[in-house]
């Protein structure tokens, strides 16, 4: 019987278009000489490799599509949310007060939950906990990308000093081989779905 690994499938073109998206974002200072330049052709070469693994590849087509789903379920709530306060509107308040001043009509089913106290529930982190996380995540990421990029121009810069021809491309071409490799073995590629055993036929 197949294990999902064996039947695990590459997009080659997701491997291609991230090979070659970093191989052509390294391989710039080769052709762009000033600062200046270099970043806004950066943004082209980055802006190009996601707008054609959005269009060609598994994984694009399905954030595109969760990227819908979520935008019609927003704009649903937001419907909802518009008709409910249309409807409280117009209906009178049917409420009767108790002796004391206090209503007691049934409470409305359609409480949100984060109102709800759950027994033994843990509760969710607070926005000032996430916050802080998401923005500790994003420094880490955004230091170490700095550092790479440092790297790998220093990298170039030394071989172009040595007389090697076009020597940010030949760490284009080191470094978007690592990436393809990288984007190959990612378990989060597709993989064909399992086959369901057929029943011998009688």
């Amino acid at each position: 019987m197949d294990t999902p690994a064996a039947r695990r499938q590459v997009d080659a073109r997701s491997v291609a278009i991230t090979g070659l998206t970093t191989l052509a974002w390294y391989a710039v200072p080769d052709v762009v000489r000033p600062r200046w330049a270099r970043a806004l052709a950066k943004v082209g070469v980055l802006a190009g490799g996601l707008g054609l693994g959005m269009a060609l590849t598994t994984e694009g087509r399905s954030a595109v599509d969760g990227m819908r789903e979520v935008r019609d379920e927003l704009r649903d709530l937001r419907d909802a949310d518009e008709n409910a306060a249309g409807e409280n509107a117009s209906e009178p308040d049917e409420g009767i007060a108790s002796a004391d001043g206090r209503d007691d009509r049934e409470p409305d089913d359609n409480v949100l939950a984060a109102d709800v106290a759950l027994d033994g529930a843990d509760p969710l982190p607070g926005p000032g906990v996430a916050g802080a996380a998401v923005a500790g995540a994003l420094a880490l990421a955004v230091t170490i990308a700095v550092a790479g990029e440092k790297w790998a121009y220093r990298r170039g810069e030394r071989w172009r000093a040595q007389g090697r021809r076009l020597p940010h491309t030949r760490v284009g071409l080191i470094l978007g081989a690592l990436a393809a490799v990288a984007t190959a073995l990612d378990p989060s590629i597709s993989m064909v779905p399992p086959v369901e055993d057929e029943a011998p036929a009688s």
